[in-house]
């Protein structure tokens, strides 16, 4: 047989500490007299809780017990500190807890963080061209049509036109760059950057040399930065859904939509920009749904032409600049501004959680 009992040595060792301790420089004059105050084989009660002397080593050990034992658990200052104060009493108990929590690595390295995200929101610089700085970006696991399950969207970050491209499921880089080539480049030109994710497309060698050798600047997002490329993927949560709505009895018919869903984003009013993608790239409204002969009186020469695009991209730079203005104050009113001096040591967290 056998038997296990608890040992606890604190008392013995509170004892020896106790020997010269003297409560009047811890309690004040009304505190020593109001006979809360009370001394047990040589041990000091207050209130019926057990005093401990400001003695670091008899401190930080009990704080210790108290938080890294199973029963403690790395638990929060305020409920750690409850269960010291059923017990224990010693001058700035509160505030020693507290930094001792604070402090703790263990619980910086495995606890979730429930402050607002750090950093202010920094909007990426207005392109003053169209088809000058664009993003990308894939949808896949769509159903098998016509060899393809995959769609590349490119959108144009100025006048938001975008162009949406099938690929195979197999899609590789070279694919990607035959595809950008023959649907994008040879209409609008070569770009100065490309916004986009992380995926292994945009981060193959290939990618890097095909764009370098062209004098594209990739600017691929940061880890748990989804907002660096959150402009393409708003426009994918659009596309999805556009295709679910008409392509629910058959989803293989997302292909044959892909055309007409182009147009339909493209043709439509955007907010942001105040007036649709078309209007940016081609000058005017798109043709609309009712044709009617126009007057010959009405046709702009192509002088009125080229001084209507200017004053369209005025306007568009100025809703643009208005919209990034309303989107920092309302992401900023959820963050926290948080700047770190040179020689500091924080922890970088590895997994997005």
């Amino acid at each position: 047989m056998s038997l296990t009992t608890i040992n606890c040595d604190i008392l013995s060792q509170l004892q020896e500490d106790l020997q010269h301790y003297e409560p009047k420089h811890d309690f004040s004059e009304s505190k020593l007299h109001s006979g809360k105050l009370q001394q047990k084989n040589e041990l000091w009660y207050w209130e019926g809780r057990l005093v401990i002397p400001e003695t670091p080593s008899l401190t930080k050990r009990l704080l210790h017990e108290f938080h890294y034992s199973v029963i403690g658990g790395h638990g929060g200052y305020k409920k750690m500190l409850t269960r010291l104060t059923i017990q224990f009493y010693w001058k700035n108990m509160t505030s020693m807890t507290k930094e001792y929590v604070r402090s703790c690595t263990v619980c910086q390295q495995a606890k979730y963080n429930t402050q607002p995200p750090t950093g202010l929101l920094q909007p990426l610089p207005i392109s003053s061209h169209i088809w000058q700085d664009i993003s990308m970006d894939f949808i896949t696991g769509l159903p098998l049509a016509h060899g393809c399950s995959v769609i590349l969207v490119v959108v144009d970050r100025l006048s938001k036109f975008a162009h949406f491209n099938p690929l195979p499921a197999d899609f590789t880089a070279s694919k990607v760059a035959e595809a950008f080539l023959k649907n994008m480049i040879n209409v609008h030109g070569i770009p100065q950057s490309i916004v986009s994710d992380r995926d292994k497309v945009f981060t193959s060698k290939f990618w890097e040399q095909c764009c370098g050798k062209q004098g594209i600047m990739l600017a691929r997002s940061s880890a748990y930065h989804p907002e660096t490329d959150d402009q393409t993927e708003v426009l994918n949560r659009c596309l999805e859904m556009y295709l679910r709505c008409f392509t629910q009895e058959n989803p293989r018919d997302w292909y044959k939509l892909l055309s007409w869903v182009a147009y339909s984003y493209n043709t439509s009013f955007h907010s942001a920009i105040g007036m649709t993608p078309y209007r940016v790239v081609f000058g005017r409204d798109p043709p609309p749904l009712i044709h009617y002969e126009p007057d010959p009186e009405d046709i702009l020469t192509l002088q009125e032409q080229l001084q209507q695009r200017d004053v369209v991209l005025e306007v568009l730079k100025a809703n643009l600049n208005k919209a990034q203005l309303r989107m920092k104050a309302r992401a900023n009113s959820k963050r926290r501004e948080l700047e770190f001096e040179v020689g500091q040591f924080v922890y970088v967290k590895l997994v997005n959680t």
